[in-house]
């Protein structure tokens, strides 16, 4: 694949931090994993100081079926997986498809983790509520139990 690496850049200070060590679940960790290689990376510092910038921060797609797939887990596992990482502040939901088909969530990778279990470290906004109003409405003209209107 043209323009990926094989490789993923993890830093020394992350896996050292009490954020990862507090990961409760394998599931956690092969989570962040996915993520990690879903970022796009690109270098932005000068010369003598690298500095690496996430060019997909906000955009990253991770599916509960590209989920099951990949790390052979239930959607509940991976919903597990996804709050433990807001809670500890590895990633967060940029974008939330709320549950309608075919419509995603979209995550960003987060740097809350390097404050967590400070003072200063905040957590993560509640998880968005699904649209209150689902299927047909009351008095709708496309479903059994509706009267026809005569015109």
């Amino acid at each position: 694949m043209a323009g990926r690496s094989e490789n993923i850049w993890i830093p020394w200070r992350l896996i050292k931090s009490k954020a990862f060590l507090a990961l409760g679940t394998a599931n956690a960790h092969k989570i962040l994993a996915i993520f990690w290689t879903k970022r796009q990376m690109v270098e932005m510092g000068r010369q003598g100081k690298e500095q690496w910038n996430i060019t997909n921060n906000g955009e990253i797609v991770f599916t509960f079926e590209e989920a099951r797939e990949k790390l052979e887990i239930s959607g509940g596992t991976f919903r597990n997986g996804i709050d433990e990482l807001r809670d500890k502040g590895f990633i967060d939901i940029a974008s939330t498809g709320m549950g309608i088909h075919k419509v995603t969530n979209l995550y960003s990778i987060s740097n809350r983790w390097k404050l967590y279990d400070t003072q200063e470290y905040e957590p993560p906004k509640p998880r968005p509520k699904g649209p209150i109003n689902r299927g047909f409405q009351k008095g709708n003209q496309h479903g059994r139990n509706c009267k026809k209107r005569k015109s």
